[in-house]
């Protein structure tokens, strides 16, 4: 009788312990922006490339869900360099003219193929020019927006604005994509340019 009274003691300490595991391993286990990351543009964009907080719950304000989204293709035959986005349409709560003035001038620097320009609303010491001015004889048209999303963890906030684009290079060839701009508050307080990813 007391080797089955250890036995099932065994077993019922040891079932609490894996349950206890299995709790902890799923709150600790939060995607990188590596595994989420868009490989090409028939992929739908992430929603969400910063770590969850155990702490303190995320909240988050979405203007234009990814997943409601279906990604246009630019063919040679349409593709136009510039900018075709209709801002207005999207000007609401968070999206305002602050942070629509400074992502459209990043976009622009990029068209315009002006790395000084680009670089003027990002994060001093960013290096995000590769993104776009690694290539020769690229050309691009940013054609739409797919997700626009303020979330905040920690009382840090974050907006994110992604974006969908073609790229033209000398061969004629065309290549769509779509991109995300991490935009966050600087120690005056001001939006500035974090990450693009």
């Amino acid at each position: 009788m007391k080797k089955l009274s250890r036995g099932l003691l065994t077993v019922v300490i040891s079932g609490i312990l894996l349950l206890s595991a299995c709790e902890k391993s799923s709150e600790a286990y939060v995607p990188t922006s590596n595994e989420e990351s868009i490989s090409d543009a028939s992929q739908t964009p992430s929603t969400s490339n910063t770590p969850a907080s155990s702490t303190s719950p995320t909240e988050s304000e979405m203007l234009i869900n990814p997943e409601d989204l279906e990604l246009k293709e630019i063919s040679a035959a349409n593709f136009e360099k510039g900018i075709f986005i209709d801002f207005d349409r999207y000007k609401k709560s968070f999206f305002n003219d602050d942070i629509i003035s400074k992502f459209k001038s990043n976009i622009e620097a990029v068209v315009e193929n002006d790395k000084e320009k680009f670089g003027k609303y990002l994060y001093e010491g960013s290096r995000k020019e590769s993104i776009f001015f690694s290539e020769e004889d690229v050309q691009y048209m940013f054609y739409d927006l797919d997700l626009l999303e303020k979330i905040k963890i920690d009382g840090r906030e974050q907006i994110r604005v992604g974006i969908q684009y073609a790229k033209k290079y000398a061969d004629e060839r065309i290549e769509n994509t779509a991109i995300t701009y991490f935009f966050t508050k600087n120690k005056e307080g001001k939006w500035r340019i974090e990450n693009i990813d």
